[in-house]
């Protein structure tokens, strides 16, 4: 048995999250087409041959614009001198960015941590162009201990990937349950699941916009808890935009949030949104410590 902490690092949306959820063959990060969706440092579990691989997804490393924003870019950083290894997530059909730069600069600070670099959605290449590839990774971001092309999607090239992280896990140790994907708690799960439905149905500054509380939970004889869960946002118009014409979004992602709550939980429940303006919440620290998004130093 070995087993290993692996840092799963790169600029937003560059398919980090998606990557942890094939690993696992289980949705522990939600996913969406928006910067930013990840906020936490979140937590994979994978047993495979013997090996416990515990990835660790991280937000994207980004210049912050505010506290939040802060807060994420922190979070990540702090863990990549903890682990056993970062994996470095490239999106392969883009061309490397000034973002990607900084996260090398942020991954470099970790001088003795081993860094393997993941390009990822290969498949959206041809050979030319994965050759043309490899010679502007060696210009732009140097040398890293291993390189290994993925299309994390599809779950091409994951066999290797695990392969390269071999070499750098631990012997005799085991940290987690066989039968543990995730350290995250339920309640946390919830509150990522609501915020994934309006990320997938919502646009422009909405998704960086909202934060989710669960306000209470009842607990009923009939077997079916009540859970009051409110959304928060930063202007009036934006609470608007949520709710909908007749309360149809809010309806909507409710419906959604609730069949992936009863499918984690496996009993049905009752869920209850309440949408609520709380004006330029990430840049209030107070309200981001309630949320559990600033670290007491």
């Amino acid at each position: 048995m070995k087993a290993g902490f692996i840092a799963v690092v790169g600029r937003p949306n560059v398919g980090k999250s998606t990557l942890i959820n094939k690993l696992v063959s289980e949705k522990v990060a939600i996913v969406s087409n928006k910067a930013g969706t990840t906020r936490d440092n979140i937590k994979g579990i994978l047993n495979f041959n013997g090996n416990q691989y515990i990835f660790i997804d991280t937000p994207g490393i980004h210049k912050a614009k505010h506290l939040l924003g802060e807060y994420m870019t922190n979070s990540a950083i702090r863990v990549l001198k903890d682990v056993d290894v970062i994996l470095f997530v490239l999106d392969g059909s883009q061309e490397i960015s000034t973002g990607d730069q900084y996260v090398m600069e942020r991954v470099n600070e970790a001088r003795k941590t081993p860094r393997i670099l993941v390009v990822n959605k290969i498949d959206k290449l041809n050979d030319e162009q994965l050759i043309a590839k490899r010679q502007e990774i060696e210009e732009k971001l140097g040398k890293f201990d291993a390189i290994v092309e993925i299309a994390g999607q599809y779950g091409i090239g994951l066999p290797k990937l695990l392969e390269a992280i071999d070499p750098y896990l631990e012997e005799g140790i085991k940290y987690y349950p066989d039968d543990m994907y995730t350290d995250m708690s339920v309640y946390k799960i919830i509150t990522e699941i609501v915020r994934e439905k309006i990320l997938q149905k919502t646009r422009e500054e909405i998704p960086h916009s909202v934060a989710i509380e669960i306000l209470n939970v009842e607990k009923r004889d009939n077997g079916k808890d009540k859970f009051d869960v409110n959304i928060y946002v930063e202007r009036d118009s934006q609470k608007g935009i949520i709710i909908g014409k007749k309360g149809s979004l809010l309806k909507e992602i409710g419906e959604e949030a609730r069949r992936d709550i009863e499918e984690l939980l496996g009993e049905p429940i009752y869920l209850n949104l309440w949408v609520k303006v709380k004006e330029d919440w990430r840049k209030k620290k107070p309200f981001l410590k309630e949320l559990g998004y600033v670290e007491e130093k």
